[in-house]
């Protein structure tokens, strides 16, 4: 079994300072962020309100709570308000009372480090690339045993499936013992609907990001949405203040006003993401793996190995690829790229180019 690991993509300071070059002299491809600008509505919005990091933020940031809970239907009871939603991933199986958890590979791999760190025995649902790692719900539903937590990452990290939200709420209604936690942080990247806006279950947990579609990891916000008293036991540990006065001013304001953000990126992924996805696949030794999302899954199938590949980007062009054999169930082959601006994305493909072609 692969052991678990802290890996990650986008850890651009860390590169910059080994390099010792400026952070913007890089481009990162490797971390999952949308491509454009951060929305100038909510830059004005943290700069108005810069000044209240001088005071305490509300300790279990109640009004962005019910905010986020009245934009979706929920009563407040029902959201809870983290310091990204690594905060719950890490809480669930501590709390949760299960023995085992069932993972479906190859996926984000905090889950099975939240896991071991909370004792709990991790079963693996290994999803085939033959399939283009697309999930098999009737496969998963076999190797359920009524007990386990499940994760699901929908749209799936690194593979970039989507699995439709009615499917998966009807996995985990008929499956009521079983518990069912619905990573849906890129879902914001596709038109489908979300798990949050239809009927709620008594054993589906649904975390929801705002790192990625609004392009502000570094302030840390994330939502878990579920029952009252499954939420109530799961968070019975949270520390008060846990989310910083910023992420809570950069919450409401994304609450209220986010949907046009939303709308422009999902606009620039139509656009620029199937051309960029056509000139990965006409690259030598390059399988694209099917996917909706912001960032591509890709294989090798030439001499190149990712880790080779990642070193050659970044020494060579400044290019940060996200090396993606630390993932259950890929090895040295694959690697992903999340999708920029047009000049970041033809400046990929040539450097990609280069060394894929003088690799055979």
């Amino acid at each position: 079994m692969t052991q678990p690991t802290t890996a990650h993509g986008g850890n651009i300071i860390a590169i910059a300072r080994e390099l010792g070059c400026p952070v913007h002299d890089l481009v990162d491809m490797s971390s999952n962020l949308m491509p454009l600008a951060m929305d100038q509505g909510l830059r004005a919005a943290l700069i108005a309100h810069l000044d209240e990091i001088a005071y305490l933020p509300e300790t279990a940031s109640d009004s962005l709570r019910a905010l986020f809970a009245a934009r979706h239907g929920r009563a407040a009871a029902e959201v809870q308000v983290g310091n990204g939603t690594t905060d719950f991933i890490f809480a669930i199986p501590a709390a949760a009372g299960r023995r085992q958890a069932l993972i479906v590979n190859p996926t984000y791999n905090d889950y099975r480090l939240a896991c071991s760190w909370a004792g709990v025995a991790v079963r693996d649902c290994q999803l085939t690339a033959a399939d283009h790692f697309r999930l098999d719900t009737e496969r998963l539903a076999a190797a359920l045993t009524g007990d386990e937590l499940v994760f699901i990452c929908n749209p799936n990290n690194p593979s970039g499936g989507c699995t439709p939200s009615p499917t998966l709420h009807a996995l985990a209604k008929a499956y009521p013992t079983t518990l069912f936690v619905v990573d849906e942080s890129y879902l914001p990247f596709t038109r489908e609907v979300s798990l949050l806006d239809l009927p709620p279950l008594d054993n589906l947990l649904i975390l929801t990001s705002f790192s990625k579609i609004y392009g502000i990891p570094g302030l840390r916000l994330g939502f878990l949405t579920g029952a009252p008293e499954l939420l109530a036991r799961i968070t019975a540990h949270n520390k008060p203040w846990a989310v910083n006065r910023l992420a809570q001013v950069a919450g409401e304001y994304l609450v209220r006003h986010g949907d046009a953000h939303v709308e422009k990126v999902l606009c620039f992924i139509e656009a620029h993401r199937p051309d960029f996805v056509a000139r990965l696949a006409a690259l030598p030794g390059v399988e694209v793996i099917d996917g909706v999302c912001n960032f591509i899954l890709c294989r090798l199938t030439g001499a190149m190995r990712a880790d080779r590949l990642r070193a050659a980007m970044l020494g060579g062009h400044r290019i940060i690829i996200r090396d993606c054999a630390n993932f259950t169930g890929l090895d040295h082959r694959y690697f992903r790229l999340s999708l920029k601006e047009p000049a970041c994305n033809q400046r990929c493909l040539e450097a990609l180019a280069e060394f894929l072609t003088v690799s055979g």
